[in-house]
């Protein structure tokens, strides 16, 4: 061995202690001084393309993993690389390309299986992602992730029993993930499973105190269960932190209104308007001063309705109990008419 090719061998291993260690810097110096040496040895490159990697420095580190696969096409450390390189740059497509090459030569890595699934599932490549979850689980390889990825799927394509599943035994190795557990929180929720909805939105709690998919979650839990009061404390304190959230103003409205707290209803729902146009808070408002008598300013709400939306029908029936209420009984057989004629 020449002394050129000690010097290589010697510094790629400081390199790569280094790297172990997390000294990026120290280990990219380490094998530069290599690369000056060798500037096509594959030891050195995976090394200098890893270290990019590590510095989230994509570009730098696809520049040394392809001048590596220029020479070995077939490097399984290169293709890997270049795989987790355009992940970082959220190529996905490229990305695809790679870790296929990559299988191809290692067909039994469950790591980068997953990770080609992932990308699948991020480009709606739905098929082939739940193929590749559900083969590495099978393989009994990276379940933790694949559980997640295999999860992740079922739950947008709205398979929520397997979603569950995988969610479940997901949670028993990492039982701290916030988006899992409101993930899971909603599920139940769609199934009107209020109250195990609200422990898995609990739990989330614990884990980030502030929450706010957890929290309107729960809102919408109490609602569900006609605890309103804990509804409107949940969501208010989502407007805490989202106070330019429009429809949580008009859904606090809806909820005062509900409770007969009308002065309340009323100063959500003007918080709501002050956003924009929003038709579930004029019908509030109207609701709420008919529930006063004062019908004049019910009927502007309806008005402000139905000069954008001329057929609404909660806009014309909330019309017609105006009308009907203040004794202006040929108007409301008019509106009647109107909504017969349109049924």
């Amino acid at each position: 061995m020449t002394g050129d090719s000690k010097n290589i061998v010697k510094l790629s291993r400081k390199g790569y202690a280094l790297l172990n260690k997390r000294r990026y810097r120290d280990a990219e110096a380490a094998f530069l001084e290599a690369f000056s040496l060798a500037e096509t040895n594959a030891y050195v490159l995976v090394g200098l393309g890893d270290v990019c990697r590590k510095l989230k420095r994509f570009d730098d580190a696809i520049k040394y993993y392809q001048l590596l696969l220029e020479v070995d096409p077939e490097n399984v450390f290169a293709l890997r690389g270049m795989g987790n390189a355009y992940r970082g740059l959220q190529r996905h497509d490229r990305a695809v390309e790679y870790w296929k090459r990559y299988l191809e030569c290692k067909p039994g890595d469950t790591l980068v299986m997953v990770r080609l699934a992932d990308s699948y599932r991020r480009q709606d490549r739905l098929g082939e992602a739940e193929e590749l979850y559900r083969k590495a689980l099978s393989m009994g390889g990276n379940e933790l992730y694949a559980n997640l990825g295999l999860g992740n799927l079922c739950y947008k394509k709205g398979d929520d029993d397997t979603a569950l599943d995988c969610f479940e035994s997901y949670l028993s190795i990492n039982g701290g993930n916030v988006a899992v557990l409101t993930m899971m929180g909603n599920i139940h929720q769609r199934h009107k499973r209020f109250e195990d909805a609200l422990r898995y939105y609990k739990r989330t709690l614990v884990y980030d105190a502030n929450n706010p998919f957890a929290l309107y979650g729960m809102g919408n839990c109490y609602r569900g269960m006609q605890q309103l009061d804990q509804a409107i404390e949940c969501w208010l304190r989502v407007l805490n932190l989202e106070p330019e959230n429009q429809n949580l103003y008009t859904r606090v409205g809806d909820a005062c209104l509900v409770l007969g707290r009308f002065d309340e209803a009323e100063r959500y729902y003007h918080r709501s308007l002050r956003i924009g146009f929003d038709l579930y808070a004029h019908l509030g408002l109207a609701k709420a001063y008919l529930s006063d008598e004062r019908f004049d300013e019910a009927e502007t709400e309806c008005r402000a309705i139905l000069d954008r939306m001329p057929d609404n029908r909660r806009a014309l029936l909330t019309m017609v109990a105006i009308c009907e209420a203040r004794g202006d009984v040929s108007l409301a057989e008019q509106i009647k008419e109107k909504l017969v004629l349109s049924a």
